[in-house]
């Protein structure tokens, strides 16, 4: 199958402003050797800087999501692609840990002399390789929205789907990976866009609750979609690369990050990273702040708090 034209992609919606200019969301820089990085900025151009680590699949173009938040408390967020997924090129046998060196060229050409970092989901781990990694005197803050966590923590409170899709992952990330592309890649590099949004819209009301209420939303269908057809725009190995590297070490212990009062957010009602997994991590690091977010969920911590996650992480210093 030919590459799709993810440029055509579909026509953003008048609530969605962010994806509108390209000059933004389809910014690349380029690294040695021969390596290629993409970002997308958006939010306050001239604010301080925030940068929004995605989940698993996803892309820049998930930070897109922030962006009506980032532009009422003149936050500037930065959204980079991961190696494999969007317009980063592949890095074969990379750590989590390698992550923080991406950040920290990215911070030099814009010309950036302090930041804060957030994950949200698997993108938690790659915050908290930051905080392991990059200078305290220049990352301000650091946190965690549902964050998936180090293996050796395991997989205490998941629901029984999670726990075997990671157990699985861990034993055997390629064929993981494998099953993930064979329901998912033809779908997000189908020519039209609109194949894929019409199996999400599908799927949305198999969703309950507050869940469903997110999922059917117009604007996250928009985004969820543009982000998961640039997770594929190179094909599956950028994916199942992301799969492995979750349950694989990360290249460095909770217990050795000297930085000090990263931000915890979990949802009680989340079984797919649950609050136990945020207890266990904070525990293991200096000045931690955990908070629990009573009755939301893995999708709906950060939708339901955005302006207040955000709000807080600008405190940080």
């Amino acid at each position: 199958m030919n590459e799709p034209d993810i440029e055509e992609a579909i026509t953003p919606s008048d609530s969605l402003p962010a994806l509108a200019d390209k000059t933004l969301t389809n910014q690349t820089l380029a690294l040695p050797p021969g390596r290629t990085l993409g970002y997308a900025t958006y939010g306050s151009p001239t604010g301080p800087a925030l940068f929004y680590f995605y989940g698993l699949p996803g892309s820049r173009i998930e930070g897109a999501e922030l962006h009506p938040a980032a532009v009422k408390l003149g936050i500037r967020i930065i959204a980079m692609d991961r190696p494999g997924l969007g317009l980063s090129s592949c890095v074969p046998n990379r750590l989590v840990a390698d992550w923080a060196a991406d950040v920290d060229q990215l911070t030099q050409h814009l010309q950036l002399k302090t930041y804060r970092v957030i994950g949200r989901s698997g993108g938690g781990a790659y915050a908290l390789a930051c905080a392991n990694a990059l200078p305290r005197e220049r990352v301000l803050g650091v946190g965690v929205v549902c964050g998936m966590a180090p293996w050796s923590i395991g997989t205490p409170g998941m629901a029984w789907y999670a726990r075997v899709l990671w157990n699985i992952s861990a034993w055997a990330p390629t064929l993981v990976g494998r099953l993930v592309g064979w329901m998912v890649a033809d779908l997000a590099q189908d020519p039209d866009p609109t194949v894929l949004m019409k199996k999400l819209v599908k799927n949305s009301g198999g969703y309950k609750g507050q869940d469903k209420a997110f999922m059917q939303r117009k604007d996250i269908q928009e985004i969820f979609v543009r982000s998961i057809r640039e997770s594929w725009r190179q094909g599956n190995e950028g994916a199942t690369e992301e799969i492995r590297l979750i349950t694989a070490p990360w290249g460095f212990d909770l217990k050795d990050v000297r930085f000090k009062g990263v931000q915890f957010w979990y949802g009680s009602e989340d079984v797919n990273t649950p609050a136990v997994l945020g207890w266990r991590m904070s525990e293991q690091l200096d000045g931690a702040e955990m908070r629990v977010c009573e009755g939301d969920s893995h999708l709906t911590v950060m939708a339901n708090r955005m302006e207040e996650i955000l709000g807080v992480m600008m405190k940080c210093s």
